[in-house]
């Protein structure tokens, strides 16, 4: 399902050319709106972005999912053992059979895979899920210009219905929750599709005995969070998110100790839980206030200065699933709480993690590109905090190096663009032949995964054995999330290109209902129309800016030009036509042909020699006697491989 990077540039040059035909026409180029580059289609990069987290989804729904190429999975998690289940007390387990009608059998079914691996840890759900509601709070245009909300509220729902599911609460109280299924040994050894996994999957539970504040923490933020965005189109389904999101705060304030038992080296908590506690009391306080911060908030983690919190116990480190403090400050000057205070703190961050900048690209880390866009966030949050444009200027060159302009040419966002990775570690897409060390090829396209990625010398590898490089992750695409959102709403793009996308992907249904939950996320219609302004009657699909390809060609020939700028020319006098075409006369036909007839048909004076007799003799490939834009339009046609070169020059019938 590769594009053709011809076509790619071609559309490009042609709806540049489109445009500049419409505003002239209109007397507005002066006010053409400020758009992506012509290899970056930020509309198009988020609304495919949130079909990866279809692609992670576990449990018995996810056959009803909206790709076609998944299937249920780990379905027997709707029947784990509490006899082996890990960390719960006797009366908590004993609380959790009752509730079950004496069954020891749990339901911990449902929910994301954390990776290209299949544990669930609610921390990083917890994380990702709380930056994606994130971003939709800050940056809602960007998903309803692209008709992306319905397909957020549904990861959302999904989600938070698991996270309501495995906890259990006595009254408003929480008596146990499960907070990881499956251990690290026992998923990394099974180099196999979810849909085929059969080992054992050991259930890891925290209550007041075994406690871990920081799954606590962030999943209160998460349903907190959750709570805000459905709070208009499911009002009840919103208040139960809040519900639960208020017992996991205090059973994390009352229990702040960081859980240790199956986490593994690779997702250990960190020493203490302060950073997951404030940043769920900032968003159970927004929650219960319409999403605004009341004049009288106090925060219990507020900066005491000297470029730390209480006590110094902030941590200048990156804002990631167990490093909360960067984005807690970024909240916060969003809401409006000591704005200059927390400014510099982003500043401070985002300086000790390397800063960023609009000319070289910062890898740093392992999977570098989730950090690196958790940079981005800190860089449009100062940037719209201090209307300075260099932020955001920087977050943009960094978006466009991750987006496919950078040595390598491959784009890391999968699905994306032209060309991007093969050789995913993922094992529902790539499921192979049971061992990564083979490479092999993905079996199926991992849409909107954002990847490891180069790291900060530009070496990346596409081995699926890379997982440095290779691996997506949930905390990689809610980063991504906060990255992109500012960018459609300040830069545009053209989500038709993504619509395109996804008609014509095989592993996507492009007919999907997203509306779970029965209410009315607003708007109703998801719009198809770009960010900003369109261009009047556009050669093919509409588009405001040069657009990477579709996926496939169109299947229909442009037959409606663009608006004439000026009368078409007509001269009997005209010579035979050397090569049907060929505008500028240098024996072929290309882009420049297009450019050379449509920059000659904006000319207020039909009779400046811009294009030679021969050429307009050439151009005339509707062979009608006159050249206007209907001739542009058939070698539009042309160029995209949607007719022959032998319909040149051949009259219509």
């Amino acid at each position: 399902m590769k594009r053709k990077s011809f076509f790619r540039k071609f559309l490009a040059c042609a709806a540049g050319t489109a445009t500049m035909i419409s505003c002239i026409a209109a007397g507005t180029v002066a006010n053409v709106p400020i758009t992506a580059a012509a290899d970056s289609n930020y509309a198009e990069a988020l609304k495919l972005s949130l079909y990866f987290y279809d692609a992670n989804q576990c449990g018995s729904e996810v056959e009803d999912n909206p790709l076609t190429w998944r299937s249920n999975c780990h379905t027997y998690d709707g029947e784990a053992d509490l006899n082996s289940a890990v960390g719960l007390s006797s009366s908590s387990k004993s609380f959790i059979m009752n509730a079950n009608g004496g069954s020891s059998k749990v339901d911990v079914s449902g929910g994301y895979h954390d990776a290209g691996d299949h544990i669930k840890f609610t921390k990083t759900m917890g994380f990702s899920m709380t930056s994606l509601a994130w971003s939709y709070y800050s940056y809602p245009e960007a998903y309803e210009s692209t008709g992306s909300k319905e397909h957020l509220m549904y990861i959302l729902k999904n989600n938070a219905d698991y996270f309501m599911k495995v906890t259990y609460l006595d009254g408003n109280d929480v008596v146990a929750y499960c907070y990881q299924v499956a251990g690290e040994g026992e998923d990394h050894s099974n180099w196999a599709p979810p849909e085929d996994q059969t080992m054992n999957r050991t259930t890891y539970w925290a209550d007041s005995s075994h406690p871990d504040g920081c799954s606590a923490g962030l999943m209160s933020s998460c349903l907190s969070a959750t709570s805000i965005i459905f709070k208009d189109a499911a009002p009840d389904y919103a208040a139960e998110c809040l519900k639960y999101a208020k017992a996991l705060e205090v059973f994390a304030n009352k229990y702040p100790q960081p859980g240790t038992d199956g986490y593994g080296n690779m997702y250990q908590n960190s020493n203490d839980s302060n950073d997951e506690r404030a940043f769920a009391e900032l968003w159970r306080v927004l929650a219960e206030n319409n999403g605004k911060l009341p004049a009288s908030y106090n925060p219990t983690y507020k900066r005491t200065g000297n470029g730390c919190y209480n006590n110094s116990i902030y941590d200048y480190d990156k804002y990631t699933w167990d490093k909360l403090w960067s984005g807690y400050a970024a909240l916060l000057t969003e809401c409006g709480y000591d704005t200059n205070t927390y400014i510099e703190e982003m500043k401070f961050e985002m300086n000790n993690q390397g800063g960023l900048s609009s000319s070289s690209y910062n890898g740093n880390g392992w999977g570098a590109s989730r950090y690196n866009c958790a940079l981005q966030m800190l860089a449009t949050h100062i940037g719209k905090a201090t209307n300075d444009n260099s932020y955001y200027e920087a977050a943009k060159y960094q978006m466009d190096y991750l987006l496919g302009n950078n040595p390598t040419g491959y784009n890391f966002i999968v699905g994306y663009g032209d060309k991007w990775p093969t050789h995913i570690h993922h094992r529902a897409a790539n499921p192979g032949v049971g061992d990564p060390e083979k490479n092999t090829e993905a079996k199926y396209t991992l849409f909107g995964a954002l990847i490891g990625g180069p790291d900060s010398s530009g070496n990346y590898q596409d081995h699926e054995n890379s997982y440095q490089f290779t691996e997506p992750a949930l905390d990689y695409n809610g980063c991504f999330a906060l990255a992109i959102a500012p960018l459609v709403e300040k830069y545009g793009g053209d989500v038709s290109v993504a619509d395109r996308v996804i008609k014509n992907a095989s592993e996507i249904d492009e007919n999907f209902n997203f509306n779970i939950w029965g209410g009315n996320p607003e708007p109703t219609e998801p719009t198809t129309e770009p960010a900003t302004e369109p261009v009047t009657e556009p050669i093919t699909e509409p588009v405001t800016e040069p657009v990477t390809e579709p996926v496939t060609d169109p299947t229909e020939p442009v037959t409606d030009p663009p608006t004439e700028p000026t009368e078409p020319v007509t001269d009997p006098n005209l010579p035979e036509a050397s090569r049907y075409g060929d505008v500028d006369c240098d024996g072929g036909i290309s882009v420049n042909d297009i450019v050379a007839l449509n920059m000659y048909l904006l000319d207020t004076n039909a009779n400046t020699p811009n294009v030679s007799q021969q050429g307009l003799a050439n151009a005339d490939v509707e062979k009608d006697g006159r050249i206007d834009l209907s001739d542009s339009a058939k070698l539009v046609n042309y160029l995209a491989e949607m007719i022959p070169e032998s319909e040149l020059g051949k009259a219509n019938n």
